[in-house]
């Protein structure tokens, strides 16, 4: 296999990992944003695609479970761990594992938003919903 370019994919998730570990760090005190969180799950996804098209490999169709857990924060430090280590298999030559640990800390990332989602549109439901004395 020809030498995959990473160089200009390693510092985008590099940026990715320093956001996305500040946000854990500050998880005690403050919870991140919707938004915040879409921006890294974004910017993933994207490094994640252009990974894929540079080794030229694709999974098309492939159902994946997301991860859950007690509370959807608890699902960050995972994604930043998965991050973390993807960066480390590209840097190590090792693209298919990095590519796959990526793929572990996006889903991570989607679980988050959508627990975040369902816990929203719940309590809308709840507010919305007339109470029965």
């Amino acid at each position: 296999m020809p030498r995959v370019r990473t160089e200009d994919l390693l510092q985008e998730i590099a940026e990715l990992s320093e956001s996305l570990g500040s946000l854990v760090e500050g998880l005690e005190s403050r919870p991140p944003t919707e938004m915040q969180v879409w921006t890294i799950y974004a910017g993933t996804e994207k490094v994640v695609a252009i990974l894929k098209f540079r080794m030229g490999v694709e999974r098309p169709g492939v159902f994946s479970v997301l991860p859950k857990a007690q509370r959807p924060v608890e699902l960050l430090p995972v994604a930043l761990e998965r991050m973390t280590e993807g960066a480390r298999k590209i840097r190590d030559n090792q693209l298919a594992g990095g590519l796959e640990a990526l793929r572990g800390a996006r889903d991570h990332l989607r679980a988050y938003l959508s627990d975040e989602r369902k816990l929203r549109m719940r309590s809308r439901r709840r507010a919305a919903s007339p109470t029965s004395s």
